[in-house]
């Protein structure tokens, strides 16, 4: 079952892992119920319900014949308590947590260490670019010194070169004049 985003490590070149995880979800819930207008009590109206005349008897008297002979006449209003009509109010509030974790650790040790693994690639190969680019700065500042070209001082550039000197080849010749006297 999942409960939500799963949290995922990723350490390159195809590592991801996933590890034990928390959830906590505070949640809060407020409900009102209330009635507009609002009164203590209300009035329902009582009908005549009265019913005399309509038919007679065998004797020829008369008697009700089931309808109301004064249909829709108000006889009074009856007041009722409106208890049930209050205003209510609620709030709820709490905390979900859900606390996950593997079944297989084979599983999340294999990646665990597969993840040092790809780490220590990861630096190796930083430290393998680094290397690159101190060899390529140290041959390119050796070719412009070779070639006469200077870094001026006030350059940005001229800390790049500032530590790379010439030296003179192994079991180089260098041009150079001897003087002959003639006596």
């Amino acid at each position: 079952m999942n409960q939500g985003n799963v949290v995922t490590n990723h350490y390159g070149g195809n590592i991801i892992c996933q590890g034990p995880q928390l959830t906590i979800s505070p949640f809060s819930t407020f409900g009102v119920n209330y009635r507009k207008p609002f009164e203590h009590t209300y009035e329902t109206p009582v009908y005549d319900p009265t019913d005399i005349v309509g038919d007679f008897d065998d004797s020829g008297n008369a008697i009700g014949d089931g309808t109301p002979d004064n249909p829709g006449k108000i006889l009074y209003y009856q007041q009722n308590y409106s208890g049930t009509n209050k205003d209510s109010y609620a709030l709820n509030t709490g905390i979900s947590a859900t606390f996950s974790i593997p079944l297989d650790r084979t599983l999340q040790k294999q990646c665990k260490e597969a993840a040092s693994t790809q780490i220590s690639i990861q630096k190796q190969t930083l430290k393998n670019k680094e290397l690159d680019w101190h060899i390529a700065r140290v041959r390119e500042c050796g070719k412009l010194k070779q070639e006469g070209i200077l870094i001026a001082k006030t350059s940005a550039f001229f800390n790049i070169c500032k530590d790379v000197y010439l030296a003179p080849k192994a079991n180089q010749i260098l041009p150079h004049k001897h003087e002959l006297k003639i006596k």
